[in-house]
C-alpha cells in the first residue's frame, strides 16, 4: 500500500483520472506512516507484522498534522475515507489500485 501510494503522484494522467479515491497526502507524509509503522510508540504493528485500522488511521492522522492549515482537513478527510476504502476491500467489497 505504501509503494502504490508513493507512485501515484507519477501515474500517467488517464490511470490518476480512473481513479475514484486518489491518495489524499503527500508523498512525505506516506513515508512518515512507513517510518511509523515500525517505530511510533503507540500505533506500530505488531511484533508479528499485523496491525489493525485502527492504528493505521492514527499513522494517518499523525502524518497530516504537519500540514498546512488550509489542507489539514481535506487530508483527514481523505484518510478516513483511504481508510474506509481499505476496510471495504479486506471485506472483498470493494477493489482498491492501492492494494491489487
Amino acid at each position: 500500500m505504501v509503494g502504490r501510494s508513493r507512485l501515484f503522484q507519477y501515474f500517467p494522467l488517464k490511470m490518476k483520472k480512473a481513479i475514484d479515491l486518489p491518495v489524499p497526502i503527500s508523498d512525505s507524509q506516506i513515508s512518515a506512516i512507513g517510518g511509523d509503522y515500525y517505530e511510533d510508540k503507540s500505533f506500530c504493528r505488531e511484533e508479528s507484522g499485523d496491525i489493525n485500522l485502527w492504528k493505521v488511521c492514527n499513522l494517518f492522522t499523525s502524518a497530516t498534522k504537519s500540514s498546512y492549515i488550509d489542507t489539514f482537513l481535506n487530508r483527514n478527510v481523505g484518510s478516513l475515507l483511504f481508510i474506509n476504502s481499505l476496510a471495504q476491500h479486506l471485506r472483498n467489497e470493494k477493489q482498491s489500485w492501492f492494494l491489487t
